[in-house]
């Protein structure tokens, strides 16, 4: 090739006239043109290899890329428009390969985490309670990492009790998506709990969901504490909104006492929580390891 091209440039006319121009334009053509012609079979098999396999992964890395991107411009109003347009053609293939997912990072302010607290009643009349996540009874961590996202998520799905009545009046389609908002967040909660009747023998469960969290640096500075001191567990309680107030306590996530004869939950001494609705406080039932400590009694008031 570099001989050929030595050769024509010997050779070569005038390059100041018009013709000279054409004559290399149509020389530099020829001689392209017999260089593709000359390549082997296998090297353009091997060409068209590399660009099917860069379209490949340039697809890949958008499916990968785009779901995250919608999951962040999500809004009350669903996704947006433009990445709900672009996202169509990696639907099903997002779908198909677990790729359809939502990431958001934690740093730098992680925020609070969520638990869910388990009370069973065993056959023998004792509160089984326990606190999932877990990662001393799940492992390995991917499965501690699965009972993380479900706790997250019921929390995520909550909707308080409601609507009021006005609203239905001054706002229905907001009254309307509050009562399916709702209706979604029970149908998961019971999801939850009839899982957990069925894992321990249709024993009658209760969950509630706790909040743990994490210090401010002001805080921390002026009194160090672990991540793990109870007075970073809040109880999360089911609670009609009222006109920008909060109605009195709804024991709907209360946990019941074990063989308590007539007394309604939240009975005091019967309940946990009974001194401020948080497991291990000065009730008659027995806290099991795992279990909220002592929550801040400030957490269950209106």
């Amino acid at each position: 090739m570099i001989s050929s091209l030595g050769g024509f440039f010997m050779s070569s006319p005038d390059y100041n006239s018009g013709l000279g121009d054409r004559f290399l334009g149509c020389r530099l053509l020829f001689l392209f043109t017999r260089y593709s012609e000359e390549q082997p079979l296998s090297s353009r098999r091997a060409n068209q290899m590399k660009w099917c396999l860069s379209i490949l992964l340039a697809y890949h890395f958008l499916a990968v890329l785009l779901p995250p991107m919608a999951f962040q411009t999500s809004g009350p109003g669903g996704r947006s428009p433009l990445l709900s347009l672009l996202i169509q053609p990696f639907q099903g293939y997002g779908q198909f390969l677990y790729l359809d997912r939502g990431y958001a990072f934690f740093a730098p302010d992680p925020g609070p985490s969520h638990l869910i607290q388990v009370a069973v009643e065993t056959s023998d009349g004792k509160l089984k309670e326990s606190l999932s996540p877990n990662i001393d009874e799940q492992w390995p961590r991917l499965l501690y990492h699965r009972h993380f996202m479900l706790a997250e998520y019921l929390n995520e799905v909550y909707a308080p009790p409601g609507p009021p009545n006005d609203l239905f009046e001054a706002d229905p389609i907001a009254a309307r998506l509050w009562d399916q908002q709702r209706g979604r967040y029970e149908h998961v909660r019971q999801s939850y709990v009839d899982h957990l009747s069925h894992v321990h023998d249709g024993q009658p469960a209760v969950i509630r969901r706790i909040e743990h969290a994490i210090p401010l640096l002001s805080e921390y500075l002026a009194e160090p504490i672990e991540l793990n001191d109870p007075r970073l567990y809040f109880v999360l309680m089911d609670q009609p909104v009222i006109s920008d107030e909060i109605a009195p306590a709804v024991n709907s996530e209360v946990i019941p006492a074990p063989g308590s004869q007539g007394n309604t939950p939240g009975s005091q001494g019967n309940t946990p929580g009974s001194q401020g609705n948080t497991p291990g406080s000065q009730g008659n039932t027995p806290r099991s390891e795992g279990s909220v400590s002592s929550p801040n009694q400030t957490d269950e008031q209106p």
